[in-house]
């Protein structure tokens, strides 16, 4: 059994080298055409607000649901491509993180409120994402000030967030609840993350 376990190991390292490796060619070539990590944290903010607007319309045609789709898609896209292109060309700057932090907030404010305006969950439901959301970032920037370390601390942090919001809308078209009962899952799981970071800052904090 331990075999099985390390073979598990292996491949899930060996998939996020490749996922790693693929980021940095592809912010090559991102590069190459000008684009700066910060024009890039520019363009996810842009394709997220563009998706916004069109979750705020309620979705009324597949014209609409497949732009939300691949706009966030795109979003998603850059969102992961950016810090691949600061690490690969020493662009990282203390700048640079504030900026793609309070961009990246920027952009889940839009969301989940486009949400609650388009008709697509309940406000209720849209407020407890959000702010789980925001809380889950918040509690790691605080932690981080008394020198502990969480990311990657928590199942939901903001790629898994995007990632439900995106299958929730592709499952629109069939069933019209998806992006409300997404949005739930979104809230339930971020507040789960938000008690265990909190948790796992206590354990670390309370030895010293």
């Amino acid at each position: 059994m331990p075999f099985q376990s390390n073979a598990v190991e292996d491949s899930g390292l060996r998939g996020g080298l490749l996922c790693l490796n693929n980021h940095m060619e592809q912010s090559g070539l991102l590069h190459a055409a000008g684009l700066s990590p910060n024009g890039i944290t520019f363009l996810g903010l842009v394709f997220i607000l563009g998706s916004a607007l069109l979750y705020a319309t309620g979705l009324p045609q597949l014209f609409y649901w497949a732009g939300a789709v691949v706009l966030l898609l795109a979003a998603g896209y850059f969102d992961a491509i950016d810090g691949a292109m600061a690490r690969r060309y020493k662009y990282v700057s203390k700048v640079g993180g504030v900026l793609d932090s309070v961009l990246d907030r920027l952009g889940e404010i839009s969301l989940y409120a486009a949400f609650a305006f388009g008709g697509l969950t309940s406000f209720p439901v849209a407020v407890w994402a959000l702010s789980a959301s925001l809380m889950v970032s918040y509690v790691r920037a605080r932690v981080e000030v008394e020198g502990v370390t969480l990311k990657g601390v928590g199942i939901a942090e903001r790629p898994e967030r995007l990632l439900i919001v995106l299958v929730a809308t592709i499952a629109f078209p069939a069933y019209h609840e998806s992006i409300s009962w997404g949005t739930l899952l979104v809230a339930v799981l971020s507040t789960v993350t938000v008690v265990e970071r909190i948790y796992q800052a206590w354990k670390i904090l309370i030895r010293r």
